[in-house]
């Protein structure tokens, strides 16, 4: 069995190409590296460096490739930053997504797994309270970034639907764990909170209603 993992440079991706290895997988990796790190990629993967905006490199792998399985990784996370960076957030998260899809119709991939988000569930029902999400919970992103996901999640559903593409998606949260950037100001919490505290600063804790954290966010965007 072949796997392509995209965002294979990255924490998720390359843990994943691991595991698929030694589960006796041909692993292609595909990766940008422009969140992700050379070093993090396993020996024995294939690794092709680009994007999947790269139509031209995705078919070349497609066609060099007999891919069964798609794990898709790749994506620009950072969900409150989205909405000053509307059209590179749906590009690379939505129509990246899109060019993967297109490819795994056309050759008849058997699975595609696709990394979305607990963004696509917004604030929930329950306004400012303390949000409970479960998987039956609706769907009702916030920001660009959810907007995004979940969009790739509908065309998923209708892919299935009109060509038969098998897929599952998964959406973590606050993940962390070796080879995680914990220098990223945006995403992954645990890094940031071990950076607040060895400046001796408060943790952001976000409980303050979603419009004031935007704007905390905005500020911090227009003061770098």
């Amino acid at each position: 069995m072949t796997a392509l993992v995209t965002g294979v440079a990255g924490f998720i991706g390359s843990h994943l190409a691991e595991a698929l290895l030694r589960a006796g997988y041909t692993v292609i990796g595909l990766d940008d590296l422009s969140g992700g790190d050379r070093s993090n990629i396993p020996d024995g993967a294939v690794f092709y460096e680009g994007s999947i905006l790269d139509e031209a490199l995705l078919e070349r792998i497609f066609q060099g490739h007999a891919i069964d399985f798609v794990c898709h990784l790749a994506a620009y996370a950072a969900e409150g930053l989205s909405h000053f960076i509307r059209r590179f957030n749906y590009r690379n998260n939505l129509i990246g997504s899109v060019n993967l899809i297109n490819c795994s119709v056309r050759y008849k991939v058997r699975c595609l797994l696709f990394t979305s988000s607990i963004a696509v569930y917004g604030a929930g029902q329950s306004g400012d309270e303390p949000p409970i999400m479960t998987e039956a919970s609706m769907p009702m992103p916030e920001d660009p970034y959810g907007i995004a996901k979940r969009a790739v999640e509908l065309d998923l559903e209708a892919a299935h639907r009109m060509f038969g593409l098998n897929y599952l998606v998964f959406r973590p949260h606050n993940v962390y764990g070796e080879r995680q950037n914990i220098g990223d100001r945006y995403r992954n919490v645990i890094g940031i909170f071990m950076n607040q505290i060895l400046r001796g600063e408060p943790m952001s804790i976000l409980a303050m209603g979603r419009r004031r954290a935007i704007s905390r966010m905005w500020a911090t965007w227009c003061r770098r």
